[in-house]
């Protein structure tokens, strides 16, 4: 392949500096790119020392990202250097592509980087069949293990927060959750439930002013403990379930009143289902009918 032609491919893949193309190898399905780093040395992962000294080279396949419905692998020769340091603990190390593939990856960085948005977006199942719209082969595991290696989000101040235990086994193994109310984001989940780890949570965030809470003794002592400036409040769903309990426990007190009122009243139903004759005013010439006279005719008053 000519220097134009591979200089023009690297900056159509937007390969690294130092990357070049060998060859492609297009088919039906896919497009194999055999390309190869031309820095003269690299360093030592370990010493840091640049060596120029090529021990082997082999041959490593890693995915990128498709082109044009196509999915593309890259074949890349990749060399070995002996390091010269005598004190270096590594004799023998391979060169690394960082703004191309990490070390053991099986894809490309900036293919792990769309499989992580993409599970962000539509999560294992439904991410997997997004990803093979955009001609991606993976699973649901593939891209839950690639989302689980995205650092964890800064935690600003958070002064409401919602504590709520949840099952990692039900019936087993329990955690708790930990929500900023205000901006409706999760910003911690702890391994167990106990009032210790939550409340350890809490003294290490002194800013929280107001802690909602379900009715457990746990999270109460926690909070008390942790969080003694902060006011609890009952989360909505289990004051709705006070309420419901508070209102059963009344209504039990009245159960002979409730039936009392629900009984019928026979004479008022019976009243009420006679139908009744309208009444007209006194002395109206409608009041009385029409008398007919002996020879036939009407007479009227």
């Amino acid at each position: 392949m000519l220097m134009d032609s591979r200089e023009m491919l690297s900056s159509v893949f937007h390969f690294p500096a130092g990357i070049t193309n060998d060859s492609i190898d297009p088919s039906a399905n896919e497009l194999v790119i055999r390309i190869a780093c031309d820095v003269p040395s690299m360093p030592c992962p370990e010493c840091q020392q640049p060596s120029a000294r090529i021990h082997s080279c082999y041959q490593r396949m890693v995915a990128d990202l498709p082109c044009v419905g196509r999915n593309v692998i890259l074949a890349l020769t990749l060399r070995k250097f002996v390091c010269g340091t005598s004190t270096c603990p590594r004799k023998i190390f391979t060169e690394r592509l960082p703004g191309l593939v990490e070390s053991y990856a099986r894809m490309t960085s900036r293919l792990i980087a769309l499989l992580q948005a993409i599970a962000l977006v539509a999560g294992g199942q439904k991410g997997t069949r997004l990803a093979d719209r955009f001609a991606i082969a993976t699973t649901p595991s593939t891209l839950l293990r690639y989302l689980m290696q995205l650092p964890a989000p800064l935690t600003r101040a958070v002064r409401v927060l919602g504590v709520d235990d949840f099952a990692w086994k039900k019936r087993f193994t329990y955690g708790t959750i930990l929500v900023d109310l205000e901006r409706r984001k999760i910003i911690g989940v702890l391994a167990d439930r106990e009032s210790a780890t939550v409340e350890a949570w809490l003294q290490e965030h002194p800013e929280v002013e107001l802690v909602i809470r379900d009715r457990g003794k746990d999270f109460t002592k926690a909070a008390t403990m942790g969080a003694p400036q902060a006011q609890q409040v009952v989360d909505r769903f289990h004051m709705v379930s006070n309420l419901s309990e508070v209102l059963q426990e009344i209504l039990g007190h009245c159960r002979a009143e409730i039936r009392q009122a629900e009984a019928p009243v026979p004479q008022l139903e019976q009243a009420a289902a006679e139908p009744t004759r309208p009444r007209l005013p006194h002395g109206s010439t409608h009041s009385r009918p029409c008398e007919e006279s002996p020879s036939g005719t009407s007479s009227r008053s």
